[in-house]
């Protein structure tokens, strides 16, 4: 088998500036109101192309870091880390950072616990961790299951999702590496186990379609993903 580099880098997902990546933005502006001076902002899991890079604000130092040896565009830091294999810490030892986005990221690691407890020792008081994470208990995974199916965002193999049944609920489609999938209500419970104070949350759709928007309006346990804030 492949190593876990390898693999992911041939099944990168979309890095478009979607919903999920709007309410991060938002999150950093709202940061920005309190403390306007420049900050450091550190975008684990930042993709080939930083699209929140481009969001960045005046003089705010932005670092990434990912599992790619070069990555797309300049940035003021990158640093290529296999968060399954190396340490956080070791890579920005001595560092604080003001802003963390964390998204999509978690699910893909083997221990996101250890990750979780990295972030923390990169952030101040007033530090402050943007995390997202797909939701297993996402409304029409309940009906799936209901008839056998599986379910979004879980994978049963390193190479092909399966399950599905049909090619449009992705039947026969690349895997993404995902390896940790949590509801809302589990994700809540290991913030809670690792220490984080959550100040927001924020539902927000994968798929752009109006009975997900609406959803989202109603539910954090039907949403297709969540945009935490947390502080430590």
């Amino acid at each position: 088998m492949k190593n876990a580099k390898e693999f992911l880098t041939k099944r990168q997902t979309s890095s478009g500036f979607n919903t999920r990546l709007k309410c991060f933005v938002g999150q950093y502006l709202n940061y920005k109101k309190k403390y306007p001076n420049p900050i450091k902002i550190l975008d684990i899991g930042c993709g080939a192309n930083c699209v929140l890079f481009k969001h960045k604000l005046g003089e705010d130092k932005y670092c990434g870091c990912d599992f790619y040896d070069k990555i797309n565009i300049e940035i003021d830091d990158y640093k290529s880390i296999n968060l399954n294999e190396e340490r956080l810490t070791d890579e920005y030892k001595g560092e604080k950072f003001d802003v963390i986005f964390c998204g999509e990221v978690i699910e893909h690691l083997f221990s996101p616990d250890n990750l979780l407890d990295e972030i923390k020792e990169l952030m101040h008081e007033d530090s402050i961790l943007i995390l997202s994470t797909p939701n297993l208990s996402y409304y029409p995974n309940r009906i799936l299951l209901l008839f056998g199916i599986s379910p979004f965002f879980v994978e049963n193999s390193s190479e092909l999702k399966l399950g599905r049944g049909l090619k449009m609920l992705g039947q026969g489609h690349l895997t993404e590496g995902h390896i940790r999938v949590f509801t809302h209500g589990a994700l809540k419970d290991l913030l809670k186990l690792k220490g984080f104070k959550i100040i927001s949350i924020t539902p927000v759709p994968v798929w752009n379609y109006i009975l997900d928007r609406l959803i989202c309006r109603l539910s954090k346990n039907l949403s297709a993903n969540n945009v935490f804030v947390l502080k430590k």
